[in-house]
Formats: C-alpha cells, sequence, structure tokens
C-alpha cells in the first residue's frame, strides 16, 4: 500500500497580498479590493490544505500529487489545475472551491453567490470540464493513454447553504469514494514510464510571470506605509539604539530589522533595492546604519559603497519569498 504526505506551500500571492495589506492605510482607494483578495486567497489556500489533509489519507497506486500546475504548449490552451493526482491507473484533476454565504447552483451553468452581495459567476464544473480535455489533448500529444477524471470537491459542507440538485458537486468526505472507484481502474503505466512520465509533467509546468503585486494594483511605492514590522506579530519597530529595533507590541528583537523590509521590497515592488530605497521604505533615514544591516542581510549584491544595489532573480525571489526567513537564520548561525 502507498500512502502520500503532503506538504502544501503556501502561494506567493497570499505571501504578497499579505506584505501588501500591512502596508496599506485602510483610507487608500486600493485597499478594499486588497482586503477583498486576502480573504479569498486564504480561503483558497485553506480549502486545498483541507483537501490534502483528505489525501494524505487515501491509498493511491503509485501517486504524484502535483499543485497548482500550469500547462503551456502549443496549440494546446493555457490550462492550470488546482491538485493534479497523477498514478499508473488514471489522473484525477481536483477544483477546490472554498466559498462562503449562500451558493445557488444555476441550470445556465452559472452560480449566484450572495455574501455580502449578489455576484454571477461562471459554474466550476464548466472550467473543470476545460482542464479536462486540454491536459487529455496534453497527454495524447505526449503518447499518454490515460483516462482523465476531473471532480469540484468544496472542502466544507457548511460551504453550501442552498443548492439546487447538481451530481457534479461534492465535498471533500465524498473524496474517499469517488478515489476508492478510480483505483479499481486497471494500471496503465509500468513503474519506470509512471515516474518518466511525472517528470515530463513537472518540466511541463510554467507559472505565470506576472508583474509585481504593487503593478498589479497600480499602487505607488509612495502610496505604502513607512516602518519596520515585527515578523512575530506586525507589530512596529521601535529603534532603541543604532542596531537594535524592539516590537513596541510583544517585545521580540530582531536579528536584522531591515531584512524583512528588503523582502518586502522584493515582493511588493521589485527585484532589486538601493540603500536609498531600503530607507525610503522602512522610514530611517540614517544611511550607514541601513548599509550595516543591508550588508549583513547577504542578499546578493553588486557595486560599491552608495552605488550597492541588492538583487535577486525570479527563482530566487520566490525562494526568498517564501522561505527567506528560514534561509536567513540557516546563513546567520553558518
Amino acid at each position: 500500500m502507498i500512502f502520500i504526505q503532503i506538504k502544501k506551500e503556501i502561494s506567493t500571492k497570499l505571501v504578497a497580498l499579505k506584505r501588501l495589506h500591512r502596508r496599506m492605510s485602510i483610507n487608500h482607494p486600493k485597499y478594499i479590493d486588497v482586503k477583498r483578495d486576502l480573504y479569498n486567497a486564504k480561503a483558497g489556500h485553506g480549502g486545498e490544505e483541507y483537501i490534502d489533509s483528505v489525501l494524505s489519507s487515501i491509498y493511491f497506486p503509485i501517486p504524484h500529487i502535483f499543485h497548482n500546475i500550469r500547462f503551456l504548449e502549443k496549440n494546446i490552451p493555457s490550462t492550470q489545475t488546482d491538485i493534479l493526482v497523477f498514478t499508473s491507473a488514471y489522473a484525477l484533476i481536483i477544483e477546490v472551491n472554498n466559498w462562503s454565504g449562500k451558493t445557488t447552483f444555476q441550470d445556465i451553468g452559472q452560480i449566484l453567490q450572495k455574501n455580502e452581495h449578489v455576484e454571477s459567476i461562471d459554474c466550476p464544473t464548466i472550467h473543470a470540464d476545460y482542464f479536462r480535455d486540454n491536459l487529455q489533448d496534453w497527454f495524447s500529444k505526449h503518447d499518454l493513454h490515460l483516462p482523465v477524471h476531473r471532480v469540484v470537491i468544496f472542502p466544507y459542507a457548511s460551504t453550501i447553504n442552498y443548492c439546487s440538485e447538481n451530481g457534479d458537486i461534492h465535498f471533500a468526505k465524498e473524496l474517499l469514494a469517488i478515489v476508492q472507484k478510480l483505483n479499481k481502474l486497471p494500471i496503465q503505466l509500468s513503474e519506470a514510464r509512471f515516474i518518466t512520465y511525472s517528470k515530463k509533467i513537472s518540466h511541463a509546468n510554467h507559472p505565470y510571470a506576472s508583474h509585481s503585486i504593487c503593478q498589479q494594483y497600480k499602487i505607488m511605492p509612495s502610496d505604502l506605509l513607512k516602518g519596520i514590522f515585527c515578523t512575530k506579530c506586525d507589530g512596529p519597530l521601535v529603534k532603541e539604539s543604532n542596531r537594535i529595533y524592539v516590537c513596541a507590541h510583544c517585545l521580540h528583537i530582531p536579528d536584522n530589522p531591515f531584512y524583512d523590509v528588503m523582502v518586502d521590497w522584493f515582493t511588493l515592488i521589485g527585484n532589486q533595492i538601493s540603500n536609498r530605497q531600503l530607507r525610503f521604505l522602512s522610514g530611517i533615514d540614517t544611511s550607514y546604519i541601513v548599509g550595516y544591516f543591508m550588508k549583513k542581510s547577504q542578499f546578493p549584491h553588486s557595486g560599491m559603497n552608495k552605488g550597492t544595489i541588492y538583487h535577486v532573480n525570479q527563482q530566487e525571489q520566490q525562494n526568498f519569498i517564501l522561505q527567506g526567513k528560514k534561509q536567513h537564520h540557516n546563513k546567520q548561525k553558518s
């Protein structure tokens, strides 16, 4: 028997929205949009985490679980799935929808969602069918003859207060029965071919190369709140001496208070930062103090003295955003 252990990493968009929300005034015209999108991103991530916990208790024939895989290939429409379960017998696309409020399914392929206001959106089964067909085309193009199934899952039964009859919508607790039925399908791939195609799927992933979060919302760097925030509780850090900053709320004293401000810049604005730009965002105007902590951050840099620029490439930017604190801690210990 093979069981899977899943550890879903938080998405870069959710991290970016959290950091952006922390640096926005409630009076900013985009604040409501950012707050709403942050709420939806948290709900989506929470829903997928719950589905992962359900999947981790289910037996699969040689499974591989992919999150947010995006296929981009000539003559095949761009396709991104929430969760793709790839086995030697079948592939299963799981579309996760963690909605709140009253949700009513219409017969015309639309959903009426009522929370603070009523919104009409496309039924998720339409998207799931589209993704399934595109993935089947990708499999055929790569000489992979494997049945592709899809399921739309709501993590919690309380999500939907009212629903017309719709056999294509399921809840998380139904996932076990769905997978058990699929596991009766005959094995199509040897272990060697399964490993080969798992690698092909991984290599075929093309994440969106999006603009910075500030560019997406058309927010200028000058609109952001200045200051240094605590990584423990998001409270403001107060200068106690040139090299010591203390959280006004939890009294945490970070080793490098400017490190997280640099991560804010890389996450929200761009992939390179100067001493002047860090002083601007942190609200600390002493060049040599800022320079000391920039050097201590051990971010990649080029140039000398006042012309020093700290920068990260796209992959480093992803790593620093998601694991920067851990990497930074390890560097400081070494």
